[in-house]
């Protein structure tokens, strides 16, 4: 049997060609996902949905996140290649309350309002649905053989729960020598991060101390000439970089080179579910609380945001032991009352949080950051200080984890749902919102 490329269909994009041999695939949480197929003309396409319905005008920008907008375009893109509605067959997968539930997730039931939309769209335009799972409580893949129309729906860990192999997990020891041979974040990029919680820096303290480490100078000039930041200027030097785009991207874009060069030393069987997956979830996690920061002003918000991008350090180091325990991992997050921090701990005999706060402490991490990776996976309402940042990045962490999911290991625990909303004064109305304003560009790893 010959190969065929798989192609990863990421939240808020969709993609429809005719005759082609590709594998389109589709990690759904919360979202939910269409796989339309003609199999007169081999015509195929996926649309991975974010949301029910656009918030205001924000449709006009990115209609393909929308069951609302999203659907009549991938329809429209079928009939521009031929196809006639009649010929069309359609599946539908996902919109999953991602456990563990609580009742905030079924009051706001985002996936069951997209699946209602997207049936009532299909029903319209005569298309049949010829299957649907959606709802449940885990996160499934939903793959369309563009070949021979053949469409499945598997839950995402259903490959790899099969294992039954025992491993001893490393001793403190090990784990301590592998904090010693992991290439650490940059002595420049770490006084930065400190300049940038304590408040005590300016634009030329920062090009400053970027300007002694010539390899991150250049990998920030690199992002900041990406679509993450800006990608519509040539920005050659440092200089151009602040009068270009100004001092908070670039030393936004310092602080994300940093942790992309530091994430990067973990591989795609591990923790990663793709080529980059722990890097693009932190880079998530930091817009969205940049989002709720700004949104709440309960956080300045380039503190949110470099606490977002470094809330999972810790699973660097662990990363190193996961990729043979992935089956394992993955077989006891299957488990519905199993947390994620129990599954590692069972494994590894330590957490990420707990790995991450040793690394904070070494690189004299401020306290709120140091609070934010220790607590922002369990319980943070239990946090004695920094309670806001704690909040917004534990909320943050959740809605990527609910809503981005295929891009790394994860299992956040929701029953602080309704703790954390209170604390920060949001309510669920302005979760839609808050998901919406992520930049899909950063979240598509086929770029």
């Amino acid at each position: 049997m010959s190969y065929q490329k798989t192609e990863h269909i990421a939240a808020g994009c969709l993609k429809a060609d005719i005759r082609s041999s590709i594998i389109y695939q589709a990690y759904l949480g919360t979202c939910l996902g269409v796989a339309l197929y003609d199999t007169t003309l081999k015509i195929g396409g996926v649309i991975h949905i974010l949301l029910p319905e656009p918030l205001g005008d924000a449709g006009a920008h990115s209609p393909e996140k929308y069951a609302s907008t999203g659907i009549p375009m991938l329809i429209n893109q079928f009939i521009g290649l031929g196809s006639s509605p009649q010929n069309i067959k359609a599946v539908i997968a996902g919109g999953a309350l991602v456990g563990p539930v609580s009742h905030q997730d079924i009051g706001l039931d985002i996936g069951g309002r997209s699946a209602d939309i997207a049936r009532k769209i299909l029903q319209r335009h005569n298309i049949e649905v010829i299957k649907s799972e959606t709802g449940g409580f885990f996160i499934c893949t939903l793959e369309l053989n563009m070949r021979t129309g053949e469409t499945t729906i598997n839950p995402a860990w259903e490959d790899v729960c099969k294992s039954q192999q025992e491993i001893t997990p490393p001793t403190l020891d090990d784990i301590k020598k592998t904090i010693e041979t992991i290439k650490p974040i940059p002595q420049a990029a770490l006084k930065i991060f400190r300049m940038v919680q304590e408040n005590r820096f300016g634009i030329t303290d920062i090009t400053r101390e970027l300007a002694r480490d010539q390899v991150l100078s250049g990998q920030t000039l690199k992002l900041c000439n990406s679509a993450m930041f800006s990608g519509t200027v040539k920005i050659e030097t440092l200089t151009d970089a602040v009068l270009l785009i100004g001092e908070d991207l670039l030393i936004k874009s310092v602080i994300t080179a940093a942790v992309n060069a530091y994430y990067n030393q973990t591989g795609t069987s591990g923790y990663s579910l793709c080529r980059g997956g722990l890097f693009f979830h932190s880079v998530g996690v930091a817009i969205t609380a940049e989002t709720i920061a700004k949104k709440t002003g309960k956080a300045v918000a380039n503190k949110a945001y470099t606490a977002g991008l470094l809330h999972d350090i810790g699973k660097v180091i662990l990363d190193q032991y996961i990729s043979d325990r992935a089956p394992l991992l993955f077989r006891d997050l299957s488990i519905e009352t199993q947390s994620f921090l129990s599954a590692e701990k069972k494994l590894l005999g330590i957490t990420h949080c707990e790995v991450g706060a040793f690394l904070a402490k070494k690189w004299q991490f401020s306290s709120a950051l140091s609070q934010v990776i220790r607590h922002h996976h369990h319980h943070p309402e239990k946090t004695e200080n920094n309670k806001r940042l704690v909040n917004i990045v534990y909320l943050a962490d959740l809605l990527m984890e609910k809503f981005h999911t295929g891009h790394d290991l994860e299992k956040m625990q929701s029953q602080s749902l309704g703790h954390v909303l209170a604390h920060l004064e949001l309510t669920l109305a302005d979760i839609p919102e808050i998901i919406d304003a992520t930049p899909l560009n950063v979240m598509n790893t086929n770029e």
